[in-house]
C-alpha cells in the first residue's frame, strides 16, 4: 500500500512517523518550511514511550510522490479548498482520500473537486503537535481515525486501510454514517476547543471548576442541539455518556485550537464554535455559550492581535 500523508502537523506527522516505522511505504506532502528539516533529520516523533525518527519521502510537489492507494489529508480547515484541484497527481482509479480536519465540512469540500469516488468520511482521535518543523510531540498514548463510506457500506479498500494501519499500531473503525461520525468528535471537539482557548489552558483546568465545567457543558448541549436539528442521529445515552468521558479525559491534553492560539497563530474557530452558530441560526437553535466563546475569541482570529 502506498500512501501520502498531506501536511506534517500533529495528525499527520504522528500517522506518518508511525506508519513508516512499520514499514509502510509513506511520502509527505509538506510546505517548505518542514521540507529541508524532514530531508536533513528524518521525521521525529516525541511520544509516551520515549522519542524515535524515520526516513521517508518529503516533497512540495504532488507530481513527484505520483499515484497512491490512500491519501490522507490532514492542513487546517482554512486550506482545504484550495488544496484539493492540486491533490489530483496523486490520484488513481480507486484511490481513497481521507480527510482528518477539524470541524464537518472537509469531506464535502474535497469532494466538490475530487469526486465522492475518493473522498470518504473521516476522523481523527489523536493528540499531537508539532514541536519544531520536523519534529513532532505526542501528548496521549491513543491514537486511531474512524472512516465510512458515502454510500455507508463496509467497502474493500477501508478494510484493507483498517488492515494496514492496524499492523502499524494504528486503530481504524469503519462506520456506516459519515455525518454522524463527524459530528461524534465535533460535539466534544467544539467544547474542549472552545473552553481550553479560552482559558489558555489544558482540559484539566476545565475539568476541575464548578463554573468552568458548566460552561463546558452549555458548549456541548447547545452542539448537540444544533446537530439533531440538523437531521444527526445523536441519541441521549451516548451524549450524556460522551459528556461525563470528557470530565474525565486525560488532563494534559490540549486541543490543537489551543495550541493555535497560545502560540499566536490562525484559528480553527470559524470552522469550530463559529460554524455552530451558523447552524444555530439556520435552525433557529439559541447558542448563546458559544457566541460568547466566539466573541471573546474573535480578535485572536487570525493570529496574535497588534498591539493598542
Amino acid at each position: 500500500m502506498k500512501v501520502c500523508v498531506v501536511g506534517a502537523g500533529g495528525v499527520g506527522g504522528l500517522l506518518a512517523a508511525v506508519l513508516r516505522r512499520a514499514g509502510v511505504d509513506v511520502s509527505l506532502l509538506v510546505t517548505e518550511r518542514h521540507l529541508k528539516p524532514i530531508r536533513q533529520n528524518g521525521l521525529t516523533l516525541i511520544g509516551p514511550d520515549g522519542r524515535f525518527s524515520v526516513q521517508l519521502q518529503a516533497e512540495v510537489d504532488p507530481v513527484a510522490i505520483g499515484a497512491c492507494d490512500v491519501v490522507i489529508v490532514t492542513v487546517k480547515m482554512w486550506a482545504v479548498a484550495a488544496l484539493a484541484p492540486t491533490l489530483r497527481p496523486l490520484l488513481r482509479e480507486n484511490t481513497v482520500v481521507i480527510p482528518l480536519q477539524n470541524g464537518i465540512d472537509a469531506p464535502e469540500l474535497l469532494a466538490q473537486t475530487l469526486g465522492w469516488e475518493h473522498v470518504v468520511f473521516g476522523s481523527a482521535s489523536m493528540n499531537a503537535a508539532i514541536e519544531e518543523p520536523g519534529v513532532i510531540r505526542q501528548r496521549n498514548p491513543n491514537y486511531g481515525i474512524t472512516v465510512a463510506e458515502k454510500h455507508g457500506r463496509v467497502s474493500a479498500r477501508l478494510t484493507e486501510v483498517k488492515e494496514t494501519f492496524g499492523k502499524a499500531g494504528v486503530s481504524v473503525e469503519i462506520g456506516t454514517d459519515g455525518p454522524a461520525l463527524l459530528w461524534d468528535k465535533f460535539i466534544g471537539l467544539v467544547s474542549n476547543s472552545s473552553l481550553c482557548a479560552l482559558l489558555r489552558s489544558p482540559m484539566g483546568v476545565v475539568q476541575k471548576d464548578d463554573d468552568t465545567w458548566a460552561l463546558y457543558s452549555a458548549v456541548f448541549n447547545e452542539v448537540v442541539a444544533v446537530g439533531r436539528a440538523a437531521g444527526i442521529s445523536i441519541p441521549e445515552e451516548k451524549a450524556q455518556t460522551r459528556l461525563a468521558r470528557a470530565r474525565t479525559s486525560p488532563p494534559m491534553v490540549m486541543p490543537s485550537m489551543a495550541v493555535d492560539l497560545v502560540a499566536g497563530n490562525r484559528l480553527e474557530l470559524p470552522w469550530l464554535g463559529g460554524r455552530v452558530r451558523e447552524l444555530g441560526k439556520t435552525y433557529g437553535i439559541p447558542t448563546p455559550a458559544c457566541d460568547f466563546i466566539c466573541t471573546a475569541l474573535k480578535p485572536f482570529l487570525h493570529g496574535r492581535p497588534p498591539a493598542v
